[in-house]
């Protein structure tokens, strides 16, 4: 095959179709002189152009395959690109790389030429020193395809936008929560550029300007989805004249159009035509030529909009053999035709079709789905959503996929789902309408109890060997429950990744509820991940609602517990008052209620709460305290602890030799212990001693085993500074070569979290390449 064998198969698809070039053209965007030039077969196709002609000409995917193997093997040269629709893309940033969110693309994408040109005309203006970030103002009523349209146009434009391209859906019109503030979208968007969570301001001016900073002279594509005023959308506009914003609303957005001179499109119902041909790609040619009066009546009476004839479209696909008529009788007598065609509510709009759809589906198909409008979201794993029908995974599954095929869910990666924010109201409606009361509330235990005992497996699992966490006493799961099955760390700490959002919204629902014990017991199994991940926002939000739900259940030590959580996220984020306060408000409430391990470890934070202020006198005398508590308790790894915070202290105050033996005792207690982070803790106190004794040759394999643990245990970050520590004292021995390359290892974590430290370990490899031999 060559050029020549695609020109015949385009003509003839073209001809078969009934289409001018100048009609092709205004379909696919692609002009008609490059149409004409490919017909002629003296040309080699671009794969754009054969993806965008085979999309507006509606081929299948076997033979959209054999389009691209006739294009790929054409042997005419490439001649000069004919001017098209759009201006050609820059090149690419050389190694330029970044965030790919875009939802997938609908392949059965129908019409919408004229919006699509539209929103290429903007590509002209994304150019340096414009002056401003060009934006574009989508808007329509519910169910018109205004994502589609938008994820469509962003697919087509990707490879425009090498520096990434972000998705936000901004839930401007759910009846069930309050829109998403700029501040939570900023925060998901710098977690996709790769800005670690310790490097992300806590307030969220801070995060809004970090984010315009993240994007300032980068080409990045942003779509901000369903949004509901110009306020809730204007903070995240970056300043880069380079960026292109995507707008998507149910409202018009006057304020953007004006103030900030976006673009507004308006997109109304598909034409007859434009809905006709959504059902030939649906259901093939033949059928709707073969029933042609059966296909005008359910267009009309789905309103033409996209929604609902995809709905419509996939019932019926999935009933080959039913005549169409059927499914247009049932709509033209169903009770809620009023309100898809009133005009008064776009909710009436969507529930017509949703509730026609909801209807065709088999019970168990059904019943899931109205459960998973009990589900904060925003996405549910396959064991999750077992947990909440109670039925077996693999059954779920299948209603699941049941639920995907009908469009009433969608799938955004392998074995997770979600839906938009109506069919998630109209689930909730569903399951209120149909649901007797206690089978909604065995409904959501089952959900939290997965969640709860799922989340404490994870934490047994990747922290079992950390003296700091203890597990917690659950009550068996409710019947129905299938806790996922998480085999090692690695595993675990997958799961608290991929469920962090999940789980924060879990924890509202559950404290929305009243469930207190639940709220408590959900963070309390999140705790441990929250610390070693570095989500100190997260970890405080968490923390303040465990406080509430404490409070609320008027439960001291639970409180006690949730002050010792906010104690120790203030002092992680350097705010050493209100850490202070926090902690001995914790301590006062063990004291109390006679938890004298916590006590102890309390009084630890508290040392280490001085030692950040460089109270070290005060963090040796608390450390003390601590230790004579534990040894009365007889906990050897407290006392562990305890004695190499003492040794720590003593040693920022000058006292090397008396640290030295507080370690070496604290490491026997660790070893007996058993405790693997205390023990790397305590061989890093030893190597700091030895090289501030001068010792250096003592000093190195103290580090050597304080960095072998903490790979044994995964503390990412804690790697990079024994590493700094381990250069420090090569230097120290004259070994500049050594010293580079740990400070080298170092560096490369450090600026893999962008954390703060990395500058002063640049600096010592700076001071390594400009300073004499002799300087030490």
């Amino acid at each position: 095959m060559g050029a020549a064998a695609f020109a015949a198969l385009l003509r003839e698809r073209r001809l078969s179709v009934g289409w001018s070039q100048d009609e092709l053209a205004d379909r696919s965007g692609v002009s008609a002189r490059s149409i004409s030039a490919l017909e002629a077969g003296g040309r080699r196709p671009r794969m754009s152009s054969v993806v965008r002609l085979a999309e507006a000409l509606g081929v299948d995917p076997d033979t959209r395959a054999h389009w691209l193997a006739a294009a790929r093997e054409a042997d005419a040269p490439a001649d000069a690109p004919v001017p098209e629709s759009r201006p050609p893309s820059p090149p690419a940033s050389p190694g330029a790389s970044g965030p790919q969110q875009l939802p997938m693309a609908i392949r059965h994408f129908t019409g919408r030429a004229g919006e699509l040109r539209a929103l290429d005309a903007l590509l002209a203006d994304v150019t340096p020193g414009c002056g401003a970030v060009v934006i574009s103002a989508i808007a329509g009523t519910a169910g018109v395809g205004k994502t589609t349209l938008a994820v469509h146009f962003a697919h087509r434009v990707a490879d425009r936008f090498p520096d990434g391209q972000l998705f936000a859906n901004l839930r401007g019109f759910d009846p069930a929560r309050a829109p998403v503030d700029a501040a939570d979208v900023a925060r998901g968007f710098l977690d996709a550029l790769g800005v670690p969570a310790l490097r992300i301001p806590a307030d969220p001016d801070g995060q809004l300007a970090l984010l315009r900073s993240r994007l300032a002279g980068t080409r990045t594509l942003i779509v901000l989805d369903n949004v509901r005023e110009a306020e809730q959308v204007r903070p995240l506009l970056p300043g880069s004249t380079t960026c292109l914003v995507v707008v998507t609303s149910r409202n018009r957005l006057p304020g953007l159009v004006a103030l900030d001179g976006a673009v507004p499109i308006a997109l109304d119902v598909l034409s007859r035509e434009e809905a006709r041909e959504l059902f030939a790609r649906r259901l093939g040619t033949t059928t709707v030529a073969e029933q042609p009066d059966a296909v005008d009546e359910l267009i009309e009476l789905c309103a033409r909009l996209p929604l609902a004839l995809n709905i419509a479209a996939a019932r019926a696909a999935d009933h080959p053999g039913t005549p169409l008529g059927v499914w247009a009788r049932e709509l033209r007598d169903s009770r809620a035709r009023l309100d898809l065609l009133s005009a008064g509510d776009s909710h009436a709009d969507v529930r017509l079709v949703l509730s026609w759809s909801y209807h065709a589906l088999a019970p168990q198909a059904a019943r899931l789905f109205r459960l998973l409008g009990l589900h904060p979201g925003p996405t549910i794993s396959v064991p999750a959503a077992a947990s909440l029908t109670g039925r077996p995974p693999t059954e779920t599954r299948a209603l699941l996929e049941d639920l995907h095929r009908a469009h009433l869910i969608t799938a955004p990666e392998p074995g997770r789902y979600t839906f938009h924010d109506l069919l998630r109201a109209y689930a909730a409606e569903q399951a209120a309408a149909l649901e007797p009361p206690q089978g909604r509330a065995g409904a959501t235990r089952r959900m939290l109890d997965h969640y709860l005992h799922t989340a404490h497996r994870a934490a047994c699992l990747a922290y079992a060997d950390d003296a700091s966490w203890h597990p917690l006493d659950l009550a068996r799961p409710a019947a129905g429950v299938t806790p996922e099955q998480l085999a090692d760390r690695q595993q675990a700490l997958a799961w608290y990744r991929e469920e962090q959002p999940v789980l924060e919204r879990v924890v509202d629902a559950s404290h929305a509820a009243g469930a207190d014990l639940y709220t408590w017991q959900l963070v309390g199994a999140q705790v441990p991940y929250l610390l070693k991940s570095g989500l100190w926002q997260q970890w405080q939000r968490a923390g303040e609602t465990a406080l509430a739900a404490a409070r609320r259940a008027d439960d001291p030590d639970r409180r006690a517990h949730a002050h010792r959580w906010l104690g120790q996220v203030h002092r992680s984020q350097d705010r050493q008052p209100e850490a202070q306060r926090e902690l001995r408000l914790a301590l006062a409430l063990f004291e109390e209620t006679g938890d004298r391990p916590r006590e102890g470890r309390t009084r630890l934070d508290l040392a280490i709460a001085h030692g950040e202020v460089r109270d070290d006198a005060e963090a040796v005398a608390e450390s003390r305290r601590a230790l004579a508590l534990f040894e009365e308790l007889g906990d050897p790894s407290g006392q562990a602890l305890a004695l190499n915070s003492i040794g720590w202290y003593l040693a920022q105050q000058g006292e090397l030799r008396a640290a030295l033996t507080h370690c070496r005792r604290a490491l026997d207690l660790a070893r007996e212990a058993g405790n693997l982070p205390g023990q790397s803790s305590i061989w890093d106190s030893i190597g700091y001693i030895h090289h501030r004794l001068g010792e250096y040759r003592e000093a190195l394999p103290a580090y050597h085993e304080s960095l072998n643990l903490r790979r044994a245990v995964g503390d990412y970050f804690l790697q990079a500074d024994i590493h700094t520590h381990l250069g420090d004292t090569h230097l120290a021995l004259g070994d500049r070569e050594s010293a580079r390359a740990d400070w080298t290892r170092g560096l490369a974590i450090l600026d893999d979290l962008q954390h703060r430290d990395a500058e002063a370990v640049r600096a010592r490899l700076h001071r390594l390449d400009t300073a004499p031999d002799t300087d030490r």
